[in-house]
């Protein structure tokens, strides 16, 4: 089975270690618009796209006892490097040097022996874009991640082409699983670009959106809407075809042994995995028809 994962932060990593092993050919697409910490002072006097994420989400897959990882996985105290990743310094190297975000990857993949492929949203830098209800205009992940009122819609700052692979890799894919994250600064970078919104569209693949196992503490938690009603309002169209929701993933992890251990923790990678090794034994999603989108197939379990 192919299978393609689209977000960023910490629930795009978890989802690919969870995943991996009920899959043939993995894929994940990165949002590249953070701002925030050694990612955002990179960008700051470097320019290019964010590392961050795209840095976890190949650590994450490489073998955790490996020299390579604990060397990658290095952050620096004090001095001029103070916070930095010595992964994110190396993709940084590694862009400069081949003028592809794309191909850093690829290279940076290669030395940590992993074999799926790790894609950025875009190989050319954008930032996330928020306007409110007064016109006001809000720059930046971290300026989004701080509002305390939802914005009336959000844009990337400049449009951007889709990675190399990206929407090929989405039009091939027999599934493709969006989230889990942050509804705002995780989810939807990727699903703002043109082409891979197209992709999304045009995909025969089963279409899967995961919300966060913990509510959100951002501005989401203010939602009137379900998450996956208010995302597709912002975005302008269809990008599901099953949503799986906070309380589906809670209902369903709560009947395994492996429960959630912490009220704060929102991605448990074993947890997950036994979720996503149930669902893709389910033939329903994978021949659902495209304009159906419910909950209620999680019962079926």
């Amino acid at each position: 089975m192919k299978i393609v994962c689209i977000g960023g932060g910490h629930g795009l990593s978890h989802m690919l270690s969870a995943i991996r092993p009920h899959c043939a050919e993995l894929t994940a697409i990165v949002a590249t618009t953070d701002n925030g910490g050694s990612t955002g002072k990179l960008r700051n006097s470097q320019g290019g796209v964010a590392l961050g994420d795209i840095r976890r989400c190949c650590l994450q897959l490489a073998d955790d006892d490996s020299l390579v990882h604990k060397v990658f996985h290095h952050r620096f105290e004090g001095g001029e490097l103070d916070g930095h990743s010595l992964g994110n310094l190396t993709l940084l190297g590694l862009s400069q040097q081949t003028d592809s975000a794309t191909q850093a990857i690829a290279w940076f993949n290669a030395m940590l022996g992993n074999s799926e492929t790790i894609l950025p949203m875009s190989d050319e830098p954008t930032d996330l874009l928020a306007v409110l209800p007064n016109g006001e205009k809000i720059i930046g992940e971290c300026q989004i991640d701080s509002l305390t009122q939802l914005p009336d819609y959000v844009t990337l700052s400049q449009n951007v082409n889709a990675a190399p692979g990206a929407v090929e890799a989405i039009h091939n894919a027999d599934l493709i699983l969006i989230g889990p994250g942050s509804l705002i600064t995780s989810v939807m970078p990727a699903m703002l670009v043109e082409d891979i919104a197209q992709a999304i569209n045009m995909t025969s693949a089963c279409r899967v959106f995961i919300e966060n196992i913990a509510k959100e503490t951002s501005v989401i938690k203010s939602l009137d809407l379900k998450p996956v009603d208010w995302l597709e309002s912002m975005l302008g169209y269809s990008f599901c075809d099953l949503s799986i929701s906070h309380d589906a993933l809670s209902e369903i992890v709560s009947h395994f042994d492996d429960v959630i251990k912490t009220p704060n923790q929102q991605h448990d990678i074993e947890q997950l995995s036994t979720v996503f090794g149930e669902i893709l034994k389910m033939p329903l999603i994978l021949e659902a028809d495209k304009s159906s989108r419910t909950d209620q197939a999680i019962s079926m379990l």
